[in-house]
């Protein structure tokens, strides 16, 4: 006989169907990837896939959410109306997904395992590709993965463990939830090579470099300020956001260029300084609050910082 009071569980019936037809976090990445870069081609390149692959799984998250995300025009990818709602849902499961790999990355308690630091090219070949061996010999079952951009990388969204990073003296790395220790403040100097010198000759006052060629760095600069004042009446031979092209542009006697002294004589050493020191530039450590405690992690931060200022 049946209970007239005991009700069907629909709710759960309810709520595994709705469990089901939740997309994976993997097709979520790509929605939104496609929404930042407004383009197949141009999110590709942070997915490491072709853009057909980026297409493909595109195409086959709207089929299977049965709803159109984005407008084709001429101009790149637009959101629909349906994919600007999604995006909001959609940025809080990167969040979620980002605290979960966050917080079982932390139980970790061994010294083996990938650890990821983000930095600049210049970074790397200045200083990291000469300290990881040391790294290595003392931490044989730690794996290094270098990040390197331009573009500073996301901690908090876990897009690397460790940031190297400078800043204009007296400034501190942002945001402030993350942990910042200080390596060391580092000199920016005016730097020719031989051929240029003997090409154009020295200037006379290396604070006004009229009628010289010069190479900009268009990023972030701890000496911009110096550089917007001497380089007035110049002539820019080129401009890069890529502090180490600017370097081996200067090296190859195309201009003069400010850079880290300690790059120039490390690469280059046959670069000539031509000026006092115009600025420094603060180096950090940068690392999540919640994996400095990790202890493949907190091996390298505490080993790199150390070389760091023993170089």
């Amino acid at each position: 006989m049946t209970n007239p009071r005991k009700k069907p569980n629909k709710p759960r019936s309810d709520r595994e169907t709705l469990l089901r037809a939740i997309p994976s976090w993997d097709d979520v990445r790509f929605f939104l990837a496609i929404a930042r870069a407004g383009s197949l081609s141009a999110a590709a390149v942070p997915l490491q896939v072709t853009q057909p692959t980026c297409g493909r799984r595109l195409a086959a998250l709207e089929a299977s959410l049965g709803i159109r995300l984005f407008a084709r025009t001429p101009e790149g990818l637009h959101l629909t109306a349906e994919g600007e709602t999604l995006l909001a849902a959609a940025t809080t499961m990167e969040d979620t997904a980002a605290e979960f790999a966050l917080h079982a990355t932390a139980k970790e308690r061994d010294l083996e395992g990938v650890v990821r630091i983000a930095s600049t090219e210049l970074i790397a070949c200045a200083f990291l590709v000469n300290a990881l061996p040391q790294v290595r010999m003392k931490y044989p079952g730690i794996t290094i993965e270098l990040v390197l951009s331009n573009v500073e990388t996301d901690l908090l969204r876990r897009e690397a463990d460790i940031a190297i990073r400078f800043r204009p003296k007296g400034y501190r790395p942002t945001p402030d939830r993350l942990i910042a220790q200080k390596l060391g403040d580092e000199p920016f100097i005016l730097y020719a090579s031989d051929a240029y010198l003997r090409r154009r000759g020295a200037p006379a006052d290396p604070n006004v470099l009229a009628g010289h060629d010069v190479l900009v760095y268009s990023g972030r600069h701890p000496a911009a300020e110096w550089c917007a004042n001497a380089f007035r009446g110049a002539t820019v031979a080129l401009a890069a956001p890529s502090m180490q092209v600017i370097v081996a542009a200067a090296a190859a006697g195309l201009g003069l260029a400010v850079v880290p002294s300690r790059a120039a004589l490390i690469l280059y050493p046959d670069l000539r300084s031509i000026s006092p020191i115009v600025a420094h530039g603060s180096g950090w450590m940068v690392v999540h609050p919640d994996l400095k405690k990790v202890p493949r992690i907190r091996a390298v931060v505490d080993m790199v910082a150390a070389l760091f200022r023993a170089g």
